[in-house]
Protein backbone atom coordinates (compact mmCIF):
# COMPACT_ATOMS: atom_id res chain seq x y z
CA UNK A 1 0.00 0.00 0.00
CA UNK A 2 1.64 3.20 -0.98
CA UNK A 3 0.77 7.02 -0.39
CA UNK A 4 -1.08 7.44 -3.56
CA UNK A 5 -3.73 4.67 -2.56
CA UNK A 6 -4.56 6.54 0.27
CA UNK A 7 -4.75 9.84 -1.47
CA UNK A 8 -6.62 8.80 -4.48
CA UNK A 9 -9.08 6.61 -1.78
CA UNK A 10 -9.49 9.86 0.21
CA UNK A 11 -10.02 12.27 -2.90
CA UNK A 12 -13.17 9.64 -3.87
CA UNK A 13 -14.72 10.04 -0.59
CA UNK A 14 -14.35 14.12 -0.93
CA UNK A 15 -16.16 14.15 -4.05
CA UNK A 16 -18.54 10.83 -4.36
CA UNK A 17 -17.50 10.42 -7.95
CA UNK A 18 -14.48 8.58 -9.27
CA UNK A 19 -15.08 10.91 -12.57
CA UNK A 20 -14.66 14.06 -10.14
CA UNK A 21 -11.95 12.62 -8.57
CA UNK A 22 -9.54 11.97 -11.30
CA UNK A 23 -9.90 15.27 -12.43
CA UNK A 24 -9.16 16.47 -9.20
CA UNK A 25 -6.02 14.49 -9.14
CA UNK A 26 -5.10 15.42 -13.00
CA UNK A 27 -5.23 10.78 -14.02
CA UNK A 28 -7.54 9.17 -16.31
CA UNK A 29 -10.63 7.59 -14.41
CA UNK A 30 -9.62 3.86 -15.71
CA UNK A 31 -5.94 4.38 -13.55
CA UNK A 32 -8.10 5.89 -10.52
CA UNK A 33 -10.11 2.90 -11.16
CA UNK A 34 -7.34 0.77 -11.43
CA UNK A 35 -5.53 2.22 -8.17
CA UNK A 36 -8.52 1.65 -6.23
CA UNK A 37 -8.79 -2.05 -7.07
CA UNK A 38 -5.08 -2.66 -5.70
CA UNK A 39 -6.20 -0.52 -2.24
CA UNK A 40 -9.38 -2.99 -2.24
CA UNK A 41 -7.07 -6.18 -3.31
CA UNK A 42 -4.54 -5.32 -0.68
CA UNK A 43 -7.27 -4.62 2.40
CA UNK A 44 -9.10 -8.30 1.03
CA UNK A 45 -12.13 -5.90 0.62
CA UNK A 46 -14.07 -3.39 -1.57
CA UNK A 47 -13.98 0.17 0.08
CA UNK A 48 -16.74 1.58 -2.57
CA UNK A 49 -20.13 0.38 -3.53
CA UNK A 50 -20.19 1.43 -7.15
CA UNK A 51 -23.08 2.63 -8.66
CA UNK A 52 -24.31 4.09 -12.12
CA UNK A 53 -23.68 7.74 -11.50
CA UNK A 54 -22.49 7.84 -7.49
CA UNK A 55 -19.79 5.53 -5.33
CA UNK A 56 -20.80 4.68 -1.42
CA UNK A 57 -18.60 3.76 1.44
CA UNK A 58 -18.83 0.30 2.42
CA UNK A 59 -18.39 -0.19 5.90
CA UNK A 60 -15.33 -1.74 5.25
CA UNK A 61 -14.74 1.52 3.24
CA UNK A 62 -16.39 4.09 6.57
CA UNK A 63 -13.95 2.24 8.93
CA UNK A 64 -10.49 2.76 6.50
CA UNK A 65 -11.50 6.37 6.09
CA UNK A 66 -10.34 7.70 9.30
CA UNK A 67 -7.06 5.93 8.93
CA UNK A 68 -6.27 6.90 5.43
CA UNK A 69 -6.85 10.41 5.94
CA UNK A 70 -5.06 10.25 9.44
CA UNK A 71 -2.21 8.61 7.61
CA UNK A 72 -1.91 11.13 4.47
CA UNK A 73 -1.87 13.85 7.32
CA UNK A 74 0.68 12.22 9.44
CA UNK A 75 3.13 12.22 6.35
CA UNK A 76 2.69 16.12 5.63
CA UNK A 77 3.59 16.93 9.16
CA UNK A 78 6.52 14.77 8.58
CA UNK A 79 7.45 16.43 5.44
CA UNK A 80 6.80 19.77 7.17
CA UNK A 81 9.33 18.65 10.08
CA UNK A 82 12.01 18.10 7.40
CA UNK A 83 11.16 21.09 5.71
CA UNK A 84 11.20 22.68 9.12
CA UNK A 85 14.99 21.37 9.29
CA UNK A 86 15.79 22.87 6.27
CA UNK A 87 14.94 26.29 7.64
CA UNK A 88 11.31 26.58 6.13
CA UNK A 89 12.34 27.74 2.94
CA UNK A 90 9.50 26.00 1.52
CA UNK A 91 6.63 24.25 2.41
CA UNK A 92 2.78 25.23 2.54
CA UNK A 93 0.93 26.14 5.00
CA UNK A 94 -3.70 25.96 5.75
CA UNK A 95 -5.37 27.90 8.06
CA UNK A 96 -8.93 29.60 8.69
CA UNK A 97 -10.16 32.88 9.86
CA UNK A 98 -13.48 33.82 10.17
CA UNK A 99 -14.38 37.06 8.10
CA UNK A 100 -14.03 39.76 10.71
CA UNK A 101 -10.19 39.49 10.77
CA UNK A 102 -9.89 39.20 6.81
CA UNK A 103 -9.12 42.99 6.99
CA UNK A 104 -7.62 43.84 10.23
CA UNK A 105 -5.76 41.53 11.71
CA UNK A 106 -4.42 39.35 8.88
CA UNK A 107 -3.17 41.60 5.91
CA UNK A 108 -0.29 42.97 7.98
CA UNK A 109 0.44 39.28 9.05
CA UNK A 110 0.52 37.62 5.93
CA UNK A 111 2.27 40.81 4.44
CA UNK A 112 5.42 40.18 7.25
CA UNK A 113 5.25 36.04 6.39
CA UNK A 114 5.32 36.60 2.88
CA UNK A 115 8.48 39.31 2.78
CA UNK A 116 10.52 36.60 5.49
CA UNK A 117 9.31 33.15 3.92
CA UNK A 118 8.87 33.81 0.71
CA UNK A 119 9.19 29.75 -0.52
CA UNK A 120 6.04 28.88 2.04
CA UNK A 121 2.81 28.78 0.25
CA UNK A 122 -0.49 29.61 2.26
CA UNK A 123 -3.38 28.52 1.98
CA UNK A 124 -6.00 30.78 3.84
CA UNK A 125 -9.63 29.61 4.20
CA UNK A 126 -12.49 32.82 5.18
CA UNK A 127 -15.02 30.14 7.00
CA UNK A 128 -17.91 29.95 9.43
CA UNK A 129 -16.40 29.21 13.23
CA UNK A 130 -18.39 25.84 13.20
CA UNK A 131 -16.71 24.99 9.92
CA UNK A 132 -13.86 26.17 10.71
CA UNK A 133 -13.61 24.55 13.77
CA UNK A 134 -14.39 21.27 12.24
CA UNK A 135 -11.92 21.34 9.86
CA UNK A 136 -9.30 22.25 12.65
CA UNK A 137 -10.58 19.34 14.94
CA UNK A 138 -10.38 16.79 11.83
CA UNK A 139 -6.73 18.12 11.19
CA UNK A 140 -7.67 19.40 8.13
CA UNK A 141 -6.33 23.23 9.50
CA UNK A 142 -3.38 23.42 10.94
CA UNK A 143 -5.34 26.25 13.19
CA UNK A 144 -7.95 28.89 13.12
CA UNK A 145 -8.62 32.14 14.55
CA UNK A 146 -12.76 32.97 15.13
CA UNK A 147 -14.24 33.17 18.24
CA UNK A 148 -15.45 31.36 20.82
CA UNK A 149 -16.34 28.73 22.53
CA UNK A 150 -14.98 25.92 21.09
CA UNK A 151 -17.60 22.79 21.01
CA UNK A 152 -14.97 20.13 20.45
CA UNK A 153 -12.89 18.56 23.46
CA UNK A 154 -10.39 17.79 20.77
CA UNK A 155 -9.97 21.54 19.98
CA UNK A 156 -8.01 23.69 22.37
CA UNK A 157 -8.58 27.62 22.84
CA UNK A 158 -5.92 30.40 23.25
CA UNK A 159 -8.25 33.70 24.04
CA UNK A 160 -6.60 36.90 22.90
CA UNK A 161 -8.90 39.83 22.92
CA UNK A 162 -12.77 40.34 24.00
CA UNK A 163 -14.91 43.14 21.95
CA UNK A 164 -18.18 44.52 22.12
CA UNK A 165 -20.78 44.04 20.06
CA UNK A 166 -22.73 47.49 19.13
CA UNK A 167 -25.89 48.56 16.38
CA UNK A 168 -23.97 49.89 13.27
CA UNK A 169 -26.40 52.29 11.52
CA UNK A 170 -25.95 55.26 8.94
CA UNK A 171 -25.19 58.63 10.21
CA UNK A 172 -28.56 59.95 9.48
CA UNK A 173 -30.27 56.80 10.75
CA UNK A 174 -32.55 58.46 14.08
CA UNK A 175 -30.76 56.52 16.57
CA UNK A 176 -27.73 57.65 15.31
CA UNK A 177 -26.49 60.01 18.13
CA UNK A 178 -27.99 57.50 20.36
CA UNK A 179 -25.37 57.24 23.74
CA UNK A 180 -26.63 53.53 24.03
CA UNK A 181 -29.78 51.63 23.85
CA UNK A 182 -31.62 48.44 25.26
CA UNK A 183 -32.19 45.68 24.05
CA UNK A 184 -36.13 46.35 24.84
CA UNK A 185 -35.49 49.08 22.20
CA UNK A 186 -33.71 47.64 20.05
CA UNK A 187 -36.25 44.81 19.09
CA UNK A 188 -38.13 47.53 17.64
CA UNK A 189 -35.33 48.05 14.75
CA UNK A 190 -35.31 46.43 11.29
CA UNK A 191 -32.37 44.96 11.29
CA UNK A 192 -29.78 43.14 8.55
CA UNK A 193 -28.03 40.38 10.77
CA UNK A 194 -25.94 37.37 10.05
CA UNK A 195 -27.43 34.01 9.50
CA UNK A 196 -28.37 31.57 13.01
CA UNK A 197 -25.48 29.78 12.51
CA UNK A 198 -22.81 32.21 13.06
CA UNK A 199 -21.49 32.67 16.63
CA UNK A 200 -22.00 36.39 16.85
CA UNK A 201 -26.14 35.63 15.84
CA UNK A 202 -26.54 32.95 18.57
CA UNK A 203 -24.67 35.67 21.12
CA UNK A 204 -27.51 38.30 19.88
CA UNK A 205 -30.22 36.07 19.71
CA UNK A 206 -29.63 34.60 23.35
CA UNK A 207 -28.98 38.09 24.70
CA UNK A 208 -32.65 39.04 23.01
CA UNK A 209 -34.18 36.14 24.41
CA UNK A 210 -32.84 36.80 28.08
CA UNK A 211 -34.30 40.25 27.80
CA UNK A 212 -37.84 38.65 26.88
CA UNK A 213 -37.68 40.12 23.50
CA UNK A 214 -36.53 39.52 19.79
CA UNK A 215 -35.18 41.11 17.27
CA UNK A 216 -36.76 42.32 13.99
CA UNK A 217 -34.88 40.43 11.64
CA UNK A 218 -35.82 42.01 7.94
CA UNK A 219 -32.74 40.67 6.01
CA UNK A 220 -30.27 37.84 6.78
CA UNK A 221 -26.55 38.28 4.97
CA UNK A 222 -23.65 35.77 5.66
CA UNK A 223 -21.06 38.59 4.99
CA UNK A 224 -20.20 41.06 6.92
CA UNK A 225 -19.21 43.42 4.14
CA UNK A 226 -22.44 43.23 2.71
CA UNK A 227 -24.34 43.69 5.77
CA UNK A 228 -22.42 46.89 6.15
CA UNK A 229 -23.12 47.90 3.04
CA UNK A 230 -26.67 47.23 3.72
CA UNK A 231 -26.31 49.33 6.99
CA UNK A 232 -24.72 52.33 4.99
CA UNK A 233 -27.35 52.65 2.01
CA UNK A 234 -30.77 51.88 3.54
CA UNK A 235 -32.26 52.75 7.42
CA UNK A 236 -31.47 48.56 8.56
CA UNK A 237 -29.42 48.92 11.84
CA UNK A 238 -26.82 45.50 11.85
CA UNK A 239 -25.24 44.29 14.93
CA UNK A 240 -21.45 43.63 15.24
CA UNK A 241 -18.23 44.38 16.22
CA UNK A 242 -17.89 48.14 17.27
CA UNK A 243 -14.90 48.39 15.23
CA UNK A 244 -16.74 47.77 11.93
CA UNK A 245 -18.07 50.85 11.70
CA UNK A 246 -15.24 51.94 10.53
CA UNK A 247 -14.77 49.83 7.22
CA UNK A 248 -17.55 50.89 5.42
CA UNK A 249 -19.05 54.74 4.71
CA UNK A 250 -20.35 57.32 7.00
CA UNK A 251 -21.66 54.19 9.75
CA UNK A 252 -21.67 55.17 13.76
CA UNK A 253 -21.84 52.37 16.01
CA UNK A 254 -24.39 52.83 18.66
CA UNK A 255 -23.69 50.63 22.11
CA UNK A 256 -26.20 48.20 23.24
CA UNK A 257 -26.64 47.68 26.86
CA UNK A 258 -26.22 45.37 28.66
CA UNK A 259 -22.87 44.59 26.77
CA UNK A 260 -22.77 41.94 24.36
CA UNK A 261 -19.12 40.82 24.47
CA UNK A 262 -17.20 37.79 22.41
CA UNK A 263 -13.48 36.43 22.36
CA UNK A 264 -11.20 35.94 19.57
CA UNK A 265 -9.70 33.21 20.00
CA UNK A 266 -6.98 30.92 18.56
CA UNK A 267 -8.42 27.42 17.54
CA UNK A 268 -6.11 24.25 17.77
CA UNK A 269 -6.33 20.66 17.73
CA UNK A 270 -5.41 19.18 21.10
CA UNK A 271 -2.55 16.98 21.68
CA UNK A 272 -1.38 17.38 17.86
CA UNK A 273 1.90 19.50 17.43
CA UNK A 274 1.95 22.47 15.27
CA UNK A 275 3.78 22.65 11.90
CA UNK A 276 7.13 25.11 12.49
CA UNK A 277 5.45 27.53 9.57
CA UNK A 278 2.41 27.59 11.88
CA UNK A 279 3.90 28.30 14.73
CA UNK A 280 5.90 31.15 13.40
CA UNK A 281 2.30 32.39 11.53
CA UNK A 282 0.72 32.37 15.02
CA UNK A 283 3.32 34.42 17.07
CA UNK A 284 2.96 36.99 14.45
CA UNK A 285 -0.90 36.86 15.04
CA UNK A 286 0.10 37.39 18.53
CA UNK A 287 2.63 39.71 17.74
CA UNK A 288 -0.49 41.87 15.83
CA UNK A 289 -3.22 41.69 18.56
CA UNK A 290 -0.82 43.33 21.24
CA UNK A 291 -0.32 46.15 18.75
CA UNK A 292 -3.81 46.20 18.44
CA UNK A 293 -4.48 45.33 15.20
CA UNK A 294 -7.04 42.92 15.80
CA UNK A 295 -9.69 45.04 17.17
CA UNK A 296 -9.95 47.92 19.62
CA UNK A 297 -10.18 46.08 22.94
CA UNK A 298 -11.06 47.44 26.35
CA UNK A 299 -8.26 48.46 28.55
CA UNK A 300 -8.55 45.40 30.96
CA UNK A 301 -7.61 43.02 28.01
CA UNK A 302 -4.42 45.52 26.80
CA UNK A 303 -1.67 44.42 29.55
Amino acid sequence: MELRHLRYFVSVVKLGSFTRAADELCITQPTLSHQIRQLEDELGCEVFERGARSVRLTGAGEIFTAYAGRALREAEDGKAAVRAFQGLREGRLAFGVVSSFTNTLLPPVLSRFQAEYPGIELNVLELPTAELERQVRDGELSFGVAYGPAHSELVALEEMFEEELALIVVREHPLAGRKSIGLGELGEVPLALLPRSFVSRKLVDAAFAEASCRPMVKLELNSIDALLQMAAKTRLGTILATRMASRTGPLVAVPIRPVLRRIACIFTRRGTGLPPAAKVILEMVRTANRSGAGAQRPESLKQ
